[in-house]
């Protein structure tokens, strides 16, 4: 059977369009950085000719004794996003562009932007696995990933910051949790609870755009996220913290589960002034059992909030809880 030019050309164009959108770069931004401090770096994509949808990835330090990375804020044109870390110190980024805010032509557009907590002198580099963009047609974008390196020296890094014990006590019944520092080594994960007797109720938190999650006793406690667990009598659980935490926490909008940071009570006002787009606030008192009454924004009566209990925050748009804000 012979074949006719036209064929051949129909047919290459075909797996051309098959193939998805080619010829992108996804890069991490070089880094230098001090021993001891926290920088950021920035993830580009430097074209995007057909727009994008979405995106999801994994970034991971390959030398966590010189760098390693502690969170992530996105840009505003992602509507829905997430940071989730994993083991060996990775992150799984995630973000939907719901409003159409990376339209086709768009260069050089920034996809998250990473916090870095430099270690010791050396370079390591931050990589980008499980790359997957779709354009705004939901056709995948073809781009090839490449890690950014981040540079640390300089003189010795400051004092470790020094440890403090902040104890969990949980109540009979359901208590909403959070952590509101950093938890030093050998407090970072949920097997800190073990030992509660819970009835065999798991340790709950929730994001609006995943819902209920389940979480295990291997799973990484993330300060300033709300935590439900159920015990059947009460319990202090020890937990010793070491500074600040190292990253914000990333809200959605919707309905979240959130703490703050630090050692003091503020008021609601006070405490989420670095968000805009938060309007109500609602806190749970253990000991009754009960939530109490909801804060509004703006609102004559002043909720205060306590470091060390969860509470849900609505948010009209997605918005990230700085520590000491």
């Amino acid at each position: 059977m012979k074949i006719s030019p036209v064929c051949i050309i129909l047919i290459i164009m075909i797996g051309f369009v098959i193939s998805g959108v080619e010829g992108a770069t996804v890069s991490i931004q070089p880094a230098t950085l001090s021993p001891g401090n926290t920088g950021t770096v920035d993830i580009l994509l430097d074209s995007a000719s057909t727009g994008i949808s979405g995106y999801q990835m994994t970034v991971q330090s390959d030398n966590a004794a010189v760098a390693v990375v502690t969170g992530a804020t996105f840009p505003s044109w992602a509507a829905l996003s997430e940071a989730v870390p994993g083991d060996g110190g990775s992150y799984a980024l995630r973000a939907i562009d719901l409003n159409s805010g990376v339209e086709a032509g768009a260069t050089q557009v920034t996809l998250a932007t990473l916090s870095v907590q430099a270690a010791g002198s050396g370079t390591a580099q931050i990589t980008i696995q499980n790359l997957q963009i779709d354009d705004d047609a939901g056709n995948p974008l073809q781009a090839e990933a490449k890690s950014g390196t981040v540079t640390v020296s300089g003189g010795a890094p400051p004092t470790e910051p020094s440890t403090q014990e902040i104890p969990v006590t949980l109540q009979t019944g359901w208590n909403l949790i959070s952590i509101p520092m950093q938890p030093a080594a050998g407090f970072e994960y949920a097997d800190i609870f073990k030992d509660v007797q819970s009835a065999g109720h798991s340790i709950l938190t929730y994001d609006p755009s995943a819902g209920w999650i389940t979480i295990g006793k291997g799973d990484r406690l993330i300060p300033m996220t709300g935590y439900w667990i159920y015990t059947t009598s009460p319990v202090t659980i020890p937990l010793t913290a070491q500074g600040s935490p190292t990253g914000p926490k990333n809200l959605n909008a919707g309905w979240n589960l959130a703490g703050i940071s630090g050692t003091s009570t503020q008021s609601a006002e006070t405490a989420l002034s670095g968000i805009s787009s938060w309007s109500y606030v609602v806190s749970y008192d253990a000991g009754r059992q009960q939530y109490r009454d909801a804060g509004i924004k703006g609102g004559q009566n002043q909720i205060m909030l306590t470091p060390g209990e969860g509470f849900w925050i609505y948010l009209d748009a997605p918005g990230t809880l700085s520590p000491g804000t």
